[in-house]
């Protein structure tokens, strides 16, 4: 949240040369920055949408994890956004190095999994809470 992703807009002002800054995960052809790869593209806002969270699309970074934190009202919103940015990333990664096409469903797949993982560490009721969430995301 701090802008120290390698987003194609960080390399551009370490003046960093690249054929296109444009974000490769949509076609809206803007720059990739944190804020654009996480919120605003199409391809993050439907990943979101995935697991039944949106959220306005103006808002900074920081803006949207304070109001996530609000929305949601779970103790393991922190998690949510993480791992969804996280397998947001993961996906734009394959893309870009792998040339596999960005996918909702595995997205989503992968970020079940990765709950999972957290499930799985957790104790007591944050374990349950969780659990439940996923059951319910389902």
């Amino acid at each position: 949240m701090n802008d120290r992703l390698n987003t194609r807009r960080l390399l551009q002002r370490k003046n960093m040369m690249l054929d296109s800054y444009d974000c490769e995960s949509c076609i809206l052809q803007r720059t990739e920055s944190l804020r654009h790869l996480f919120f605003t593209c199409n391809f993050a806002k439907r990943c979101w949408q995935s697991i039944e969270i949106s959220f306005p699309g103006h808002l900074q970074p920081l803006q949207v994890v304070r109001r996530l934190k609000r929305r949601l009202m779970k103790s393991f919103f922190m998690e949510i956004i993480i791992l969804m940015n996280w397998c947001i990333c993961v996906q734009r990664n394959e893309w870009l190095f792998n040339h596999k096409d960005p996918s909702l469903e595995n997205c989503k797949d992968h970020f079940k999994q990765e709950i999972a993982m957290v499930i799985h560490r957790a104790k007591g009721d944050l374990k349950q809470k969780l659990q439940q969430w996923l059951e319910e995301l389902s």
